[in-house]
């Protein structure tokens, strides 16, 4: 039972990458600080900002140029990959 009572503040974490080997070494404490700086991060006029960010509209066109574009994106795709693919057979 005192196994479970006891807490290591701080834990040695080794790695090998490669040929490379290393020891890291963890704080459990400021991993907790860090948690909780993180939650008082997370209130809505942060989370508001960042649906706004990731919603913006990359440009603004008219309605009449929208659908067409719909359309020719695809063939004007089609198109640049075929002529690097010409180009890439010429080298």
């Amino acid at each position: 039972m005192e196994g479970n009572e006891k807490r290591k503040d701080h834990r040695e974490i080794s790695y090998q990458v490669g040929w490379k080997k290393g020891k890291i070494q963890w704080n459990e404490s400021a991993t907790d600080a860090l948690r909780a700086h993180q939650d008082n991060l997370e209130d809505g006029e942060t989370e508001r900002k960042r649906l706004q960010l990731l919603w913006f509209p990359a440009m603004k066109l008219p309605h009449v140029m929208i659908l067409p574009l719909l359309y020719a994106l695809p063939v004007i795709s089609f198109g640049c990959t075929l002529l690097l693919i010409y180009g890439l057979r010429q080298h």
